[in-house]
């Protein structure tokens, strides 16, 4: 299929579609010196949510919720000598939760506790309650109780987000973002969020809310859209034991370019921030009660996509989650489908990011020097300045490590989790090819 885009530097593309769900873009102009850009059919939003208290995972399938047990890590205890450890799916698995629906599940999630967790499908949303059979500690069995929802309790939703106050966020597929009072009793629903769908563009609220992020303090709420008008992210603030109320608080100026993910940053209070991803990979940090940008945003200037390093900028799959380690708030986790970059916001932005290893073969991709400097003699002294300036300066960092990454987030100080999907496993899966033709005939 060829793609004609018309603008300024427009180019004709050519988009090649396989039996193995990719797609691989060309561009016609420079077909024989440049690489396609491929992408992959991976869900823009994770089907994993995460316990840290209970130490759960629990994945979103078609038809049911499967629970995952995270034993504590041999060295979780001793920074310097964390290691990554590979843990077996099969070894791992608690229980499935089967959902009795003619639809498919659309999103779903657990509360940080393990008490609650929340489904929902394209007709209606299911709440559970969960016990916990425990054995010198370890989680042996899983007990799911249905609580019984009526009324706009039981809305479909496109997003889900559990607090530490007993609320469930449920963003509906109707617009509006319902708070529920949840307890193993009853549910009730204590406020409804409209002040989001009008008001503004019909690019932007057409759009369904596909991610939600409560503050660590529960003072905060946002809900974000992949859009890139006004109205694409939402504030609001929310009643806590110290006082407040259901409010709008902000609509997030519009960019150029939409928006991927969003997390606040920060332990809570007056130093609570928001931080908006985007689809070319870079990032706002927001001060909230200012309604502004922050500080190191206008010191970086505008656009940012011109002060951050390459190695981070020119990747073709954008950013798709944001994570903070509870004992670092002044650093910050970008991460990809294929990739993730390490922020420290005190520390300077260098020209050149180092890649980790240095030696993969997709941080040589782009290292690669241009067609006019192709010599072997630049090669080496590309080499020579890379090891020269190699943990000069360790910001932004990106990590080519993991691959086909579905989830990643802490689950406690100084220990991450990161789930990935192999490729290969997701083509056994795929039926054979009705015909296959053969390149050239």
């Amino acid at each position: 299929i060829f793609h004609k885009v018309t603008g300024q530097g427009s180019n004709e593309l050519l988009v090649s579609g396989s039996v193995d769900t990719r797609i691989c873009m060309y561009s016609a102009g420079d077909f024989r010196s440049s690489r396609p850009k491929i992408w992959y059919n991976w869900p823009s939003v994770s089907p994993i949510s995460m316990s840290r208290k209970q130490r759960l995972l629990a994945v979103t399938r078609d038809d049911r919720i499967d629970l995952y047990r995270l034993d504590a890590s041999s060295s979780a205890n001793s920074v310097s000598n964390m290691r990554p450890e590979a843990r077996d799916e099969t070894k791992c698995f608690l229980k499935s939760l089967h959902i009795k629906s003619s639809f498919n599940l659309v999103c779903s999630t657990i509360s940080d506790d393990g008490s609650f967790l929340a489904v929902s499908d394209a007709a209606s949303l299911y709440l559970f309650s969960l016990e916990f059979d425990n054995d010198n500690g370890m989680i042996d069995d899983v007990l799911p109780s249905k609580i019984n929802l009526s009324g706009k309790c039981k809305q479909p939703c496109t997003a889900l987000r559990f607090d530490g106050l007993g609320r469930l966020v449920c963003a509906t597929v109707d617009g509006p973002i319902n708070s529920l009072r949840v307890s193993p009793d009853e549910v009730l629903l204590e406020h409804v969020f409209e002040e989001h769908t009008s008001g503004f563009s019909a690019s932007s609220h057409h759009f369904p809310v596909s991610s939600l992020d409560v503050s660590v303090d529960g003072k905060w709420l946002t809900a974000g859209r992949f859009a890139s008008g006004k109205g694409a992210v939402h504030v609001f603030t929310l009643p806590t034991k110290e006082g407040g109320q259901y409010r709008h608080w902000w609509s997030v100026p519009e960019m150029e370019v939409p928006t991927t993910s969003i997390k606040f940053l920060g332990r809570g209070g007056a130093e609570s921030s928001l931080c908006v991803g985007y689809s070319n990979n870079t990032f706002n940090i927001f001060n909230l009660e200012s309604r502004s940008l922050s500080q190191w945003n206008t010191d970086m200037g505008f656009p940012l996509v011109k002060s951050l390093p390459r190695e981070l900028t020119s990747r073709s799959e954008p950013v798709t989650r944001i994570v903070c380690n509870p004992s670092s708030p002044q650093k910050l986790i970008l991460g990809a489908h294929g990739f993730f970059c390490h922020v420290d916001l005190q520390q300077p932005v260098p020209d050149k990011a180092n890649m980790f290893p240095p030696d993969h073969l997709r941080a040589k991709r782009i290292q690669m020097p241009n067609s006019e400097d192709n010599s072997i003699q630049s090669l080496r002294r590309q080499e020579k300045q890379k090891k020269a300036n190699r943990g000069s300066n360790s910001n932004f960092t990106v990590c080519l490590r993991y691959d086909s990454i579905l989830f990643q987030d802490f689950v406690a100080d100084n220990e991450m989790v990161i789930v990935e999907q192999p490729w290969l496993s997701i083509l056994e899966d795929l039926p054979d090819a009705l015909s296959r033709r053969v390149y050239g005939t």
